[in-house]
């Protein structure tokens, strides 16, 4: 699982677990995989989600 490690993170600090989505890099390798590259590409998609829910937040 994806988030095995984060959810010994959880039992002592609030927070949540968000996949935005990266797929697999451009060689079919998965993330905890040496040869893994993260899609930069993908990062405007993960800073408009948060602003986003910030701004919703914010707005109420």
């Amino acid at each position: 699982m994806g988030s095995e490690d984060f959810a010994f993170m959880l039992q002592k600090r609030p927070g949540t677990f968000l996949r935005i989505g990266n797929g697999a890099g451009e060689d079919g390798c998965m993330v905890h995989n040496p040869h893994y590259d993260f899609n930069d590409r993908n990062l405007p998609v993960g800073a408009a989600f948060w602003t986003r829910l910030v701004e919703r937040y914010l707005g109420q």
